[in-house]
């Protein structure tokens, strides 16, 4: 597996690391470690530039070897970079260059400055990149293995790839899997403009939603024996996964780059962003790569 750490060195980004390590116990992995430092214009003139990027430089191995600490030995190859320029871009030009599988980051950063600016670099590399991507919080990760895994599921093909993604990984026998199955509500919006009763799911519905979970939870079972389905109601989808995962203390939240629901998506926002931005767990999203295919 190729996987693309970008790290500052920040307690997320060291984090991401230990579980870039954790990882590459279950399968083999193939590291690239970058590190990016913000680059002046280049018609700059300023006096003091040679002695900051000098500076810089240093701060960047240090970041990097900090980095490599926290991964440890496991992984089967390992390549430290330094790279200037906008993170974000930079980090998805490389992505593609490596043909990676996988980009893991922290979730913060140090750089203020630059997420006020243009928006929360995570936030903007898993909108953007062509495959999954992997963002870690340090309250669920620090100074523990990941122990409890969540997948939400909707029997759609991004869903789909989760769960193979997931199963790809090779977990230890003992992980506890949560599978998240939200049967949608119609939009409570409308009732609350035109004052009319919802009507609730009927019996079929649910139904539906649970055989289509319950037919994930027979591939995931014959790995992981603590696996189990939960099914809920619900108007907002990402909201009740990112309420699901915490209420089962969850680790890892992973979840398809689309679901069902383009009413959801056109009105409250995408239900993959909405679990980014929302969850207090690590969140991992799935995506194909263009070269692959998922059935």
């Amino acid at each position: 597996m190729k996987v693309l750490l970008a790290t500052d060195g920040s307690p997320d980004s060291l984090a991401a690391a230990v579980f870039v390590g954790e990882l590459a116990h279950t399968i083999p992995v193939d590291l690239t470690l970058v590190t990016i430092s913000f680059e002046p214009k280049e018609s700059s003139i300023q006096p003091w530039i040679p002695e900051w990027s000098a500076k810089e430089k240093e701060l960047a191995q240090k970041t990097l070897k900090a980095t490599a600490d926290q991964v440890g030995d496991a992984c089967h190859s390992l390549v430290m970079l330094h790279e200037s320029g906008d993170f974000v871009p930079k980090i998805l030009k490389l992505a593609r260059t490596l043909n990676a599988d996988l980009i893991v980051l922290g979730a913060k950063g140090h750089s203020m400055l630059h997420r006020l600016l243009l928006g929360s670099v995570s936030d903007s590399v898993a909108t953007h990149a062509n495959c999954s991507v992997l963002v870690v919080r340090t309250s669920k990760t620090k100074d523990k293995p990941t122990k409890n895994v969540a997948i939400g599921y909707d029997d759609s093909i991004p869903s789909k790839q989760a769960v193979a993604e997931f199963m790809k990984q090779q977990w230890p026998i003992e992980t506890q899997v949560n599978l998240i199955s939200v049967a949608q509500l119609p939009f409570h919006n409308v009732s609350q403009m035109y004052d009319f009763v919802v009507p609730k799911l009927d019996d079929k519905q649910i139904e539906h939603v649970k055989l289509a979970a319950d037919r994930a939870l027979s591939q995931i079972t014959t790995r992981h024996p603590n696996t189990k389905a939960i099914v809920e109601q619900a108007f907002h989808i990402g909201e009740a996964l990112v309420k699901i995962a915490e209420e089962n203390s969850a680790d890892l939240l992973i979840v398809g780059d689309h679901g069902h629901g383009m009413l959801d998506e056109l009105l409250l926002g995408s239900t993959t962003k909405y679990v980014l931005r929302h969850a207090h767990t690590s969140v991992w999203i799935s995506r194909s790569r263009p070269d692959q295919t998922v059935k």
